[in-house]
C-alpha cells in the first residue's frame, strides 16, 4: 500500500473519496446533494458507499457516532473506522482510497489512521485455492492534510501486527518449533541482529528442564530462541526483554483437550509470534532501547515420552514444579524462559501469553489481562495500550489466601491453582521465576487472541493483540 502525498485523480471506478463525520455534524459541500439520504449515517456510526452516476469514482460517508473528547479515544475511533472503511471498500472492488477527517489531522491521528488502513487491508488467504479470486486490496491511500512521517511510523507498527498475524494463523503442520527458530534466523540475518538458538540437548545441559519436559512428548524437539536488537549509536534508553509463549500446537498433553477446546490451538504460539513481529519492526522504527526477544518453542503432545500429572520438574532457577495439569503447560515453559531472561538483567521484562481460559471468563473477548506487582511498569504499559487502542485490565497479586492455591506439600509450587482467580494464580506462579529486583509485567492475551467475526481493526483469525501496545512502550521514554 502506498501512502500518497497528493490526492488521487478520481478518474477510475476503483477509487473512493471518504468523509468521516460525527453525529449531527454538517456534511461537507461535496456531499450536499446527498444530505437527505446521508443524514442518518453519522448518527448510526455506519459506513455508506455511494457510486456516482457518471461512474468516475465513489463517495463514502464513515459515521463516527457521538463526538468523543479524549484524544486517545478519538485516535482509537479513527483507527477502527479506517480499518472498517478499507475492509468494506475492498470487498466491492475499490483499490484507491482517500479520507477526510472532521478536523485537521495530528501526528497521532495520522499514525492511527495509517495503522487502520494497513490492518483493514489484511486477510489470511494463503491456503485458499478454490472459489477465491483474490479479494481486491487497497493499493494507495491518501489522508487529506495527513502527516506522512507519522503515517510511515503507523505503517511499520501495523505491519508488525500483520506479520505476527500471518505467523499465528499458520497451522501446526506448517509452523513447528524448528520453523519458529528458522524464522528468527531470517529476521536476524535480515537486520544483522544477534541470535542464540539452543537445541534440545543444550536446553537440558543448561538446566531448562521445565521447557524440555513440556516439549519432550513431541516428535519435533523444542528450541530456545533469543534475538537481540541494538539501536544505532552508542547510547540507549535501557534494556527491555520481551518473552513470548510459543506452544506451536497445544493438544493439552496427557490431559488432552476436548473437541471444542482443541480448536484454534495453532494460535497458542501467538505470544512468540508477537515477539517476532516486534523484533522485525524495530530497525525501521529506530527503537531507542536494546531489546531482547525470547521464547521457548514446543509442541505439547501426548506420547509415551510426554510429561505426566504428578511429575515434579526442576526449573532453571532451581525451584521445583509439581504438575497437576499437563494442559497448563504454557506457564511451565515460561517459568524457565522468565528465569533465563532474568539472568540478562534487563530494566524490565514483559511477557505475552495465551495463558488462561480464566481470562475469557473474567474479561470477555475484548480485553486482555495485565498482572504485575510493579506500579510504574504497569502504568507505562497501560498508557501504551491506551495509545495503541488495546484494552487491558490490571489484576493485583496481593491476595495471600489466593496464593495458597498454588502451594503443594511435594514441591515449591504447583502448576495450576484451580478455576477460581485463574488469571491471578497463573501470574503468581510466573512470579516465582522472575528475579524479584527486575520490574516484570505479564500480559494474558488468551481472551483476545482469535476472532471469528470482523470488528474494529481486527479481521478474522489471529489478532496478534499486544503487538501495538509493546511497540508503543518501546517507542516511548520511560524515566
Amino acid at each position: 500500500m502506498d501512502f500518497l502525498s497528493l490526492p488521487p485523480s478520481y478518474t477510475t471506478p476503483m477509487s473512493v473519496r471518504g468523509f468521516m463525520i460525527f453525529e449531527d455534524a454538517k456534511l461537507p459541500d461535496s456531499l450536499a446533494p446527498y444530505s437527505d439520504f446521508l443524514s442518518k449515517w453519522g448518527k448510526k456510526g455506519a459506513i455508506q458507499f455511494i457510486p456516482l452516476s457518471e461512474g468516475s469514482y465513489w463517495l463514502a460517508v464513515i459515521g463516527l457516532g457521538k463526538r468523543v473528547e479524549r484524544s486517545s479515544d478519538l485516535t482509537t475511533l479513527y483507527r477502527n473506522k479506517t480499518a472498517e472503511y478499507i475492509r468494506k471498500g475492498t470487498t466491492i472492488g475499490l483499490k484507491i482510497f482517500s479520507l477526510a477527517l472532521p478536523e485537521p489531522p495530528t501526528a497521532a491521528s495520522s499514525k492511527a489512521i495509517a495503522e487502520g488502513a494497513i490492518l483493514g487491508n489484511y486477510r489470511f488467504t494463503k491456503y485458499r485455492t478454490t472459489d477465491t479470486s483474490p479479494a481486491a486490496t487497497c493499493e494507495s491511500f491518501f489522508l487529506e492534510g495527513g502527516d506522512l512521517q507519522a503515517m510511515e511510523q503507523g505503517r511499520h507498527v501495523a505491519t508488525a501486527q500483520t506479520y505476527s498475524r500471518d505467523l499465528a494463523n499458520e497451522p501446526g503442520n506448517v509452523i513447528t518449533p524448528l520453523i519458529m527458530a528458522d524464522i528468527a534466523r531470517e529476521i536476524a540475518s535480515r537486520h544483522g541482529m544477534e541470535l542464540t538458538i539452543l537445541d534440545e540437548q543444550q536446553i537440558q545441559d543448561k538446566g531448562l528442564l521445565a521447557l524440555w519436559h513440556v516439549g519432550k512428548g513431541s516428535k519435533t524437539p523444542p528450541r530456545l530462541v533469543h534475538l537481540t536488537y541494538h539501536p544505532q549509536g552508542e547510547e540507549t534508553l535501557g534494556k527491555i526483554a520481551l518473552v513470548g509463549k510459543s506452544v506451536t500446537f497445544d493438544s493439552g498433553g496427557l490431559c488432552i483437550k476436548t473437541r471444542d477446546g482443541i480448536k484454534t490451538m495453532k494460535c497458542d504460539k501467538t505470544g512468540a509470534c508477537n515477539v517476532l513481529g516486534i523484533m522485525n519492526a524495530l530497525p525501521a522504527l529506530q527503537c531507542p532501547y536494546e531489546v531482547h526477544g525470547l521464547f521457548g518453542a514446543v509442541e505439547n503432545m501426548p506420547d509415551g515420552n510426554a510429561y505426566r500429572p504428578d511429575d515434579i520438574i526442576r526449573a532453571f532457577n532451581g525451584k521445583t514444579i509439581e504438575i497437576k495439569n499437563t494442559d497448563a503447560e504454557g506457564r511451565v515453559t515460561l517459568a524457565d524462559m522468565l528465569a533465563y531472561t532474568s539472568t540478562l538483567k534487563p530494566n524490565a521484562i514483559i511477557d505475552m501469553a495465551t495463558l488462561t481460559g480464566a481470562a475469557v471468563t473474567a474479561l470477555g473477548n475484548y480485553t486482555a489481562g495485565l498482572v504485575s506487582d510493579w506500579d510504574k511498569l504497569s502504568n507505562d504499559v497501560l498508557l501504551s495500550a491506551e495509545k495503541a487502542g488495546e484494552r487491558f485490565h490490571r489484576f493485583a497479586m496481593d491476595d495471600e489466601k489466593l496464593r495458597e492455591q498454588i502451594d503443594t506439600p511435594y514441591a515449591d509450587v504447583v502448576n495450576t491453582g484451580g478455576p477460581g482467580g485463574g488469571v491471578i494464580t497463573a501470574g503468581m506462579f510466573l512470579r516465582e521465576f522472575v528475579d524479584p529486583t527486575i520490574p516484570w509485567a505479564h500480559l494474558d492475551i488468551a481472551a483476545v487472541d482469535y476472532y471469528e467475526k470482523e470488528f474494529d481493526c481486527y479481521g478474522l483469525g489471529a489478532s496478534a493483540f499486544a503487538t501495538r501496545t509493546c511497540l508503543e512502550y518501546l517507542l516511548a521514554e520511560h524515566k
